[in-house]
């Protein structure tokens, strides 16, 4: 039996498979990770996602925020996320949990998924709380990009509430902030449920987040980790696979619905 042949008759038998995705499910979709464009920003990306860069330097804070914003609107849901979706909608997958904020689970046809980390498809105004769809928060004259470049940029008025003129932010977590607790509750309550838990393209560096393979281990769930890099989990996995997630997931999908 091959490792996809045995995997897949354990994620049929299983009663509840829980899903916990990172960056590498999207980058395939060509969305780069932020980190890899770090030659763009002016300073580290860790000092600009967070309520005092938009403050004290909003040139930097809402043009790292708009490039994410553009290129998540650029690109589709890939083979990876697709099998996702068709594993959800046929009762093959309990629960999708993700340290993402692209929807692109969403957009290829997931429901209920559980964003630890927020989404960059919408903003909301600090001052009065309407949400908006992120592209409100784009420029609507092009160059942009290349006028940041040329240290020309400055934030316009689409970084302004239309109804009441205050902030716009993305409703992702920006560091120093808690994760929503809602979400991370449930996805704490769905670990500890899972006898089967999947990692799909997260190192499982990030805590609080990394926590919840531990939670499915502690209670006798298999792990499987499909990634292309070594995990701290790879050890106490049932089964490592380091290869693309949309070529493995494209493959067990096939097995596992026939």
């Amino acid at each position: 039996m091959t490792a996809v042949e045995d995997i897949s008759t354990a994620w049929q038998q299983a009663r509840r498979v829980v899903v916990f995705t990172g960056a590498g499910m999207s980058t395939e979709s060509g969305l780069p990770d932020f980190r890899s464009a770090r030659g763009l920003w002016k300073q580290r990306p860790e000092s600009l996602a967070t309520l005092e860069a938009l403050y004290g330097q909003p040139d930097e804070f809402y043009f790292f925020y708009q490039w994410r914003i553009a290129k998540l609107w650029s690109v589709a849901p890939n083979d990876g996320h697709l099998a996702l979706a068709a594993l959800v909608q046929a009762g093959y997958l309990y629960q999708l949990i993700t340290q993402n904020v692209d929807g692109l689970h969403q957009r290829a046809g997931s429901s209920a998924v559980l964003e630890l980390h927020g989404t960059l498809r919408t903003v909301r105004c600090l001052a009065c709380h309407a949400e908006y769809d992120s592209r409100q928060l784009l420029p609507a004259a092009p160059g942009w990009e290349q006028d940041y470049r040329q240290g020309r940029y400055k934030p316009g008025p689409e970084c302004c509430c239309p109804s009441c003129q205050g902030k716009l932010r993305p409703d992702v977590v920006l560091f120093g902030e808690q994760l929503p607790e809602h979400a991370w509750q449930a996805a704490v309550r769905a670990s500890h449920e899972a006898d089967l838990f999947v990692v799909i393209g997260s190192a499982l560096a990030v805590s609080p987040a990394n926590y919840c393979p531990q939670v499915a281990l502690n209670q006798g769930a298999q792990l499987l980790i499909i990634n292309e890099e070594a995990t701290p989990f790879d050890e106490v996995a049932t089964w490592v696979v380091r290869e693309k997630s949309g070529r493995v997931l494209s493959r067990l999908v096939k097995q596992i619905l026939g």
